[in-house]
């Protein structure tokens, strides 16, 4: 019986060149491997080719049995899901953990960012990783810090607005962005697609592009600059008041000002296991309420400026110490009108067509 034609067993798949092959097969035959690895021996470095079509390699050989074929899994998607976790258990352990843990965590962002930019453009590794961040915040939040009855409904609803207006924002960039028309081949050369950007990861063509945000999957640029800022505003706020909350709870806090508190002494918080894991979520919250902040301040200024992130970028060391005041900014309709622009950008971009 042809191979095409006999059924497929829970452990078989049909790989990249359409050859039947079996899961137990995955290390075997691999020449971008071997390859690799004799010119990394001779001293000539892992080069980039080999580097490429080896994760190509292991994205299409990574699969578990299932019934009717072997499903794929993409790898660079699970490890989010996996170190996550793992973060978390380990550093609700101990203080020393913590500091382990969020170091261990900030080096392996950094490696894998620059490894995989390079290696898989399109992976679904940083969008994973926020969502598997909002969703283990939200279950600790309200699962392990709600229960201790430290906190009051009306600031559990209005953090729970300030999350709504998160996902309404963050879901209403992604649907503007899928609006967007897709470029040819003729156009992938190219870095304009008449006066739109083109965007080699999204494949799409955008208007006045800033730049590709690899944690919300999506491009920025001026259809949805506007809800970019908006969804970073209600993230920051969201996390730095469910942050406040938490450590309030399970710290000693200490009255600011009426009912306003904020958190005194934390240093019992790892006696219980429950307690140091909500202190850490905490942590991490400051953590990445930090790193949006300084994403919304620059987005503030560039949109204030005029000034996408590429030609930031291109800005020389003085003129960006002058936050880019004396800087020639062709694109820049002063302050008010820069802000109206993105505001009012209510075109649709689904039905524009492309010549060759």
């Amino acid at each position: 019986m042809d191979d095409r034609v006999r059924p497929l067993c829970c452990c078989e798949y049909f790989d990249g060149n359409n050859e039947r092959s079996h899961i137990l097969l995955c290390c075997c035959n691999c020449v971008d491997l071997d390859e690799g690895f004799e010119s990394l021996i001779t001293g000539q470095g892992f080069p980039d080719r080999n580097r490429s079509r080896l994760m190509a390699t292991i994205q299409d050989r990574l699969r578990i049995p299932w019934r009717g074929g072997a499903k794929q899994v993409a790898f660079d998607a699970i490890l989010p899901v996996i170190i996550l976790p793992t973060m978390f258990l380990l550093a609700a352990i101990s203080l020393w953990w913590t500091v382990f843990s969020f170091t261990a965590v900030a080096v392996i962002l950094v490696s894998v960012f620059k490894f995989f930019i390079r290696t898989i453009p399109r992976t679904k590794f940083f969008i994973v990783w926020t969502v598997t961040s909002i969703i283990i915040l939200y279950i600790i939040f309200e699962f392990l810090v709600i229960p201790l009855l430290e906190i009051l409904v009306e600031e559990n609803i209005f953090l729970t607005i300030l999350f709504a207006g998160f996902l309404l924002c963050f879901y209403l960039m992604k649907i503007r962005n899928n609006t967007l028309g897709k470029i040819g081949e003729s156009e992938a050369e190219s870095g304009y697609v008449g006066s739109y950007n083109r965007c080699s990861i999204c494949q799409v063509v955008v208007p006045e592009k800033d730049h590709h945000c690899v944690w919300f999957d999506c491009c920025v640029g001026r259809h949805n600059q506007c809800l970019f800022v908006l969804a970073l505003f209600f993230a920051i706020a969201s996390l730095l008041y469910s942050s406040n909350l938490t450590l309030t709870s399970v710290c000693h806090p200490f009255i600011v000002y009426k009912s306003i508190l904020l958190p005194d002494d934390c240093s019992d918080v790892y006696q219980q296991f429950e307690l140091g894991l909500s202190f850490v979520a905490a942590i991490y919250s400051l953590g990445l309420a930090a790193f949006l902040l300084m994403l919304f301040l620059h987005q503030i200024l560039l949109v204030s400026l005029g000034l996408t992130s590429k030609e930031w970028r291109n800005l020389s060391f003085c003129a960006k110490c002058f936050l880019g005041l004396c800087s020639k900014r062709p694109h820049s309709l002063g302050f008010v009108k820069n802000w109206s622009r993105i505001m009012c950008s209510n075109k649709t971009y689904s039905n524009i067509a492309y010549s060759h």
